[in-house]
């Protein structure tokens, strides 16, 4: 059972300072950051965002490096009804220096701003939102290329989800969910169908090792049953739940964390063109 409110790693993490390239619109009814278009792009990227939503400058600053690199078209659109935690929040000393986080005070105030959220922004909500843009893509005038989604924390589970027979058949040519939160298992990842690539780190607290042998073990027995379904999980020595977007890049292993994390989504992608 996932937990009732996300873990502590979920809340915290460093603010990165380049300044995106891209610029927001409405699109298909959204607002949206779209990442610099490449020349010949090769396909496109749906990214579905963590809890600090879409205006957060590091999805914003990892949307254009899969854009640049990779040749994609890239979305990060908003399908939250608000922004439960904001970017003047995220800080890094909170959760290393410990103590607030476990403090009964600290979980008044998650409860209070991620509760409501939760229940306003559930899956009944979240998903049909998430296909309405999805399927837009693929009656615009990048209908011919590849569609892909790629998802964070809160947005991990949806990729997840969105890998699903009954929700992303003939939608998404693969998915990708970099460290997954309040995942249920194993239902979440029962009935896929859509190649899944996920990325965790060895200290991530969203997802233990006992459920993590589940996915895998639920993984392993569907590439069994399910035609042309395959799946990689990748584990990222040190890491945190979190990293791939918000990690500190000051620091030397956790910036190789997070430039892998980007590579594995890229190539992933790449596999399904």
């Amino acid at each position: 059972m996932p937990s009732t409110l996300p873990c502590s790693a979920c809340t915290s993490g460093t603010l990165h300072t380049a300044t995106p390239q891209g610029s927001s619109t409405n699109l298909f009814g959204f607002e949206t950051y779209v990442s610099p278009i490449p020349e010949n792009p090769k396909g496109v990227i749906l990214y579905i965002t963590d809890i600090f939503g879409w205006e957060l400058p590091n999805a914003r600053l990892l949307a254009d490096a899969y854009a640049k690199e990779g040749d994609f078209v890239v979305y990060v659109p908003n399908f939250m009804p608000w922004v439960p935690i904001k970017e003047s929040e995220l800080k890094e000393d909170i959760l290393e220096n410990g103590g607030l986080l476990q403090s009964f005070s600290h979980r008044m105030w998650l409860m209070s701003r991620f509760i409501p959220f939760a229940i306003a922004a559930r899956p009944s909500v979240t998903t049909p939102k998430i296909l309405k843009f999805a399927r837009s893509i693929k009656s615009s005038e990048y209908s011919s290329l590849p569609l892909f989604t790629v998802g964070f924390c809160w947005g991990g589970k949806y990729t997840v989800l969105l890998s699903k027979s009954n929700l992303g058949k003939d939608v998404f040519a693969a998915t990708a969910a970099m460290h997954p939160s309040m995942l249920k298992l194993p239902a979440d990842i029962e009935g896929l169908s859509v190649p899944l690539a996920i990325g965790l780190g060895t200290k991530d607290q969203a997802v233990t090792k006992q459920g993590a042998a589940t996915i895998e073990s639920v993984l392993q027995n569907t590439t069994q049953e399910v035609k042309n379904f395959e799946f990689e999980l990748k584990w990222y020595e040190s890491m945190k739940h979190g990293f791939a977007v918000r990690g500190n890049l000051e620091k030397e292993d956790v910036r190789k964390g997070i430039d892998d994390a980007k590579k594995q989504v890229i190539e992933w992608f790449h596999k399904f063109m």
